[in-house]
């Protein structure tokens, strides 16, 4: 009833394009479907912030169903969170700092998809804010290295990988500093795991690591490529073609 209503109000309001993206990107069986509503509602929210159609006033309701004791609330809210942490108005507006701090907070959520929209939010300060991305490093990549081990979800621990990724595609060797280290031997871990999309993506940050070694880290990693030079020409074989490549 809220998706037809939230619908028929769009297409009432002069937004008939926008109704139409949506049914043809099927948002609306992403959002019906427990499993997939976080996407439905990230992909929602990507839409509505092109049109124009996210206020303050929408944001300020939406922030006290972070704390709901409803997961379906805080899974809503996160994922809403996330998606708009990659959109400017967030700064504009002067919501940054106390979004930042949510996600923080969520990222400890016992629902692991309310830790995967956090991990998922943060990463896109990238897109949002990419001016305040120094500022808040030392943040970032400690909650993002501690969700590269978190022990019940993959789902979670990929999310990390992929913003760890957009993080330190915008960072230099010495913006990350003492992170370096447990970053390199956390994403080591992941070399031989039977996640196809974990290998994938230890390999690729691997790959963003070396590129990223310049002077204070140099020895230091070619000893990490060193322990890990058999599993590296084991990998070239890999029986999925995207982690060979």
């Amino acid at each position: 009833l809220s998706i037809k209503a939230l619908e028929s109000v769009l297409f009432k309001g002069g937004n008939e394009r926008l109704v139409r993206a949506l049914r043809k990107q099927r948002t609306w069986t992403l959002v019906e479907n427990p499993k997939t509503h976080h996407e439905g509602v990230c992909l929602l929210v990507r839409l509505l912030l092109r049109s124009g159609l996210i206020t303050p006033e929408i944001i300020q309701s939406l922030l006290p169903w972070v704390n709901s004791p409803s997961e379906n609330h805080r899974v809503t809210s996160t994922a809403f969170l996330a998606q708009l942490m990659s959109d400017p108005m967030l700064r504009e507006k002067k919501f940054l700092k106390p979004v930042l701090h949510i996600l923080e907070e969520k990222s400890h959520d016992r629902n692991s998809i309310v830790r995967q929209m956090a991990v998922r939010g943060l990463g896109n300060l990238v897109y949002g804010a990419p001016e305040k991305l120094k500022k808040h490093k030392k943040f970032l990549m400690v909650i993002l290295i501690r969700a590269l081990s978190d022990p019940f979800s993959s789902e979670v621990i990929g999310e990390s990988m992929k913003a760890v990724a957009k993080v330190l595609k915008e960072l230099k060797e010495k913006d990350i500093g003492s992170s370096f280290r447990d970053l390199t031997q956390e994403i080591r871990t992941y070399f031989d795991n039977e996640d196809d999309a974990l290998r994938l993506w230890s390999f690729v940050l691997f790959g963003i690591l070396a590129r990223l070694t310049k002077r204070k880290w140099k020895g230091y990693f070619a000893e990490q490529v060193r322990q890990s030079w058999v599993t590296l020409l084991l990998h070239l074989q890999d029986p999925n073609p995207r982690v060979s490549v």
